[in-house]
């Protein structure tokens, strides 16, 4: 089962009503209702969910083969969600040739489908006004509650929408069809032992398709209340290829590893919308992207004590035009085995120790668009057609481009020591690490003229990674029957970019970046040279003399005499400086107990929620009145004010990612039969006021919650 970990604080239905008491107009005060919702409970629930898999393996004619079929139904925290699926697969190992020739293959299908529930309800279940029942008890908007705008005598479109009515009267559904085959071949040549070749053939075929509907009773359809009718399809198809040659000769003292390989993949998208209702708004449009890789690597060993590893990869994009489509990745690596010197290798204290550094550079090309450094045309919208006389052409629209677009590269620098104590009863590693990020690839904007967009996919710039990493292992505990073994790691990282223009300018502030809710088109971060990236830019808010933020007043930073955007400052940011991990796990007997935890240092989090929610918000204006979290009665802000630094939250946290308790059950039923029982997000300990401390981006819009998950398992083995 699983429930959301907690609710968004909103005002009580009693709290509301005393807030517009005190604040709204006399016509404000007659929009209350009587009732009192918790709308978030209206649109969460407990879910339950089961998973059954049943497999067998064993061997047809001297083929060994393993199948399995499973079925998976799960239900999501948000009302109407529901996952199911049902797969199949099955995988040979049969080897000829006298066992020179090992061939797998695997082969797996499923049938997915889906009910997605409509996720404007998260929104609009902490918005809703609390004081008004689920259902209107008339026939109009599906029965239920909805704000009227007298003018029209319909719904009121700035209005949020009933939360239950937008997922009792929204349908999205799809299936899909996805088939998984792989052939691989690893044949060791009969007269050269030491060399063998190894081939791999993969394929990935996905079919999805859905529609989504609205009926025209429905309050949040489209104005002109014809509703929505749409459906749409997917087609992907994925094929990868991969060779290699392996050479491995030990001689004396020397062991000598060497890899040569190619590797292609290639993925082929194909999408279509149909729009059932307008007949408008049709889409159809085909993408494909292919990577190829010659790869080679070097290992070599002397006396088990002096290692060398060297790489080198030519890999190549279709993503970037052929000038820039291929690029070179080396990397290398030495170790000292210090343990295997005569003056440790008896030693009483170290059973392992080892000196290492390494350098090596990475490629990145995954930037979503497979045609960036083309020239471009899009068709128009149906809103932006053009006219002639009575028919409405679409036009074509050209978009921005760069032509040199290329490989954005990381050249990471390490040094560590491994060791090794009392047998390995301790255990761990000392990392030093330095990664730079060179040609990063950033949207940025573009001087007005220079191109055909305001702002492009591009490389400019770069950015730097810093720190160390401890890992320790221990068993503290070893005895016949009892086992413990703990594990802890920690992460100091300091992150900065170092460069984000290919010419030097003065004074340039850096790129802004991080939309929020509230305004068109606002920001509250940005990408500055000597900070880390995704800082917030806000204002520093003033405080009174009791300690309460002064709404609007902010410091004055530049002593100019006035406040203007040139006062905001880089305040914090989202990435943390220091990572926490601790795993433990315990055996006693046929018991076992085991936990993961995690943390995080540093992060801050901008908190949308609150800085959305202000006394303006509850009566707007707009004939409507709107829920606020209970921030807005400790601010006292009449007005949104989405630049300030109080909003700006320390989202540092320790988390119990999973707890595990199994019992396995054979000595009392003669069966391989393990029981166990396990609890996902177990714990969350922070001082961030919002759902969740972790959120990626750094910005807190109210999105879906993370479960709270316990899951019991029987596992029975033949």
């Amino acid at each position: 089962s699983a429930t959301r970990g907690k609710s968004v604080a909103v005002l009580t239905a009693d709290q509301f009503r005393a807030a517009v008491a005190a604040n709204g107009n006399a016509a404000q005060q007659s929009y209350l209702g009587t009732a009192s919702t918790d709308w978030q409970d209206q649109v969460f629930q407990t879910a339950f969910s089961h998973e059954s898999n049943l497999s067998a393996t064993g061997s047809f004619k001297d083929i060994p083969f393993r199948a399995s079929v499973g079925y998976t139904d799960q239900n999501g925290i948000l009302k109407t969600d529901n996952f199911n699926r049902t797969s199949a697969s099955l995988g040979l190992t049969p080897r000829l040739l006298d066992d020179h020739l090992r061939i797998e293959v695997n082969l797996r299908g499923s049938l997915s489908n889906n009910l997605f529930a409509n996720q404007g309800a998260i929104g609009s279940a902490v918005f809703f006004d609390p004081t008004h029942p689920v259902l209107s008890g008339k026939s109009d908007y599906g029965g239920y509650w909805e704000w009227i705008d007298d003018a029209t005598g319909k719904a009121n479109v700035l209005a949020s929408k009933n939360p239950v009515a937008l997922l009792n009267l929204r349908t999205d559904k799809s299936q899909v069809k996805r088939l998984i085959g792989n052939v691989a071949l690893d044949y060791k040549f009969p007269f050269l032992p030491d060399l063998r070749a190894n081939l791999n053939v993969a394929y990935d075929y996905q079919n999805g398709s859905g529609t989504v509907s609205v009926p025209t009773t429905a309050a949040a359809g489209p104005s002109s209340g014809l509703g929505t009718n749409t459906a749409y399809s997917q087609t992907k198809n994925n094929k990868t290829l991969q060779f290699y040659l392996n050479y491995v000769k030990e001689m004396g003292d020397n062991r000598l590893d060497l890899l040569a390989g190619y590797e292609y993949q290639d993925f082929l998208r194909e999408n279509n919308f149909t729009d059932n209702v307008t007949k408008a708004n049709n889409s159809y449009y085909k993408a494909q992207n292919t990577l190829v890789s010659f790869y080679g690597r070097l290992n070599y060993a002397f006396q088990n004590k002096y290692l060398l590893t060297a790489t080198l990869r030519d890999d190549g994009s279709s993503r970037f035009s052929p000038a820039t489509r291929w690029g070179l990745f080396p990397s290398a690596a030495l170790a000292w085995k210090v343990s295997e010197e005569e003056f440790l290798k008896n030693s009483d204290v170290f059973s392992d120790l080892k000196i290492r550094v390494g350098y090596g550079t990475t490629g990145q090309q995954d930037v979503g668009n497979d045609y960036n450094y083309l020239a471009r045309y899009t068709l128009s919208d149906p809103t932006a057609q053009y006219q002639f006389g009575s028919t409405f052409y679409n036009t074509l629209r050209p978009e921005g481009y760069d032509i040199n677009f290329k490989w954005e590269t990381t050249a990471t620098y390490n040094a560590a020591l491994d060791f090794g104590i009392k047998g390995g009863r301790l255990s761990g590693s000392v990392d030093f690490y330095l990664k730079k990020t060179s040609d990063l690839i950033s949207f940025i904007p573009v001087p007005a003229g220079s191109n055909l967009t305001n702002a492009i996919l591009t490389n400019v710039g770069s950015m730097e990674n810093k720190g160390v990493e401890l890992t320790l292992n221990a068993t503290p505990l070893s005895t016949k029957g009892v086992n413990w073994d703990v594990n802890f790691n920690v992460t100091l990282n300091d992150n900065k970019i170092t460069k984000l223009t290919n010419v030097e300018q003065a004074n340039y502030q850096g790129v802004a970046t991080g939309g929020i809710s509230g305004g068109v088109g606002n920001t509250i971060q940005i990408h500055s040279v000597g900070y880390s990236r995704n800082s917030f830019f806000v204002y520093k808010q003033v405080y009174d003399e009791k300690g309460n933020p002064v709404e609007g007043l902010y410091a004055d930073l530049n002593k100019d005499g006035k406040i203007t955007a040139d006062d905001r400052y880089r305040y914090k940011s989202p990435e943390s400086q220091v990572f926490l991990g601790f795993t433990s796990q315990l055996t006693v007997g046929d018991f076992s107990f085991g936990f993961v935890l995690r943390g995080s240092i540093g992060n801050y989090v901008y908190n949308n929620v609150n800085s959305g929610s202000t006394y303006s918000n509850i009566t707007k204006g707009n004939k409507f009145l709107s829920n606020t979290t209970p921030n807005a009665l400790v601010t006292n802000f009449g007005n949104s004010q989405y630049f300030s630094d109080y909003y700006i939250e320390n989202a540092s946290f320790m988390k119990v990612d999973n707890v595990s308790l199994g019992y396995n059950l054979k000595h009392l039923t003669n069966l391989n039969l393990r029981a166990s029982l396990t609890l996902q997000n177990a714990l969350v300990v922070t001082k961030y006021s919002g759902l969740d401390p972790e959120i990626a981006g750094g910005i807190d819009n109210n999105l879906y919650p993370r479960p709270r998950t316990i899951s019991l398992g029987l596992n029975l083995g033949f």
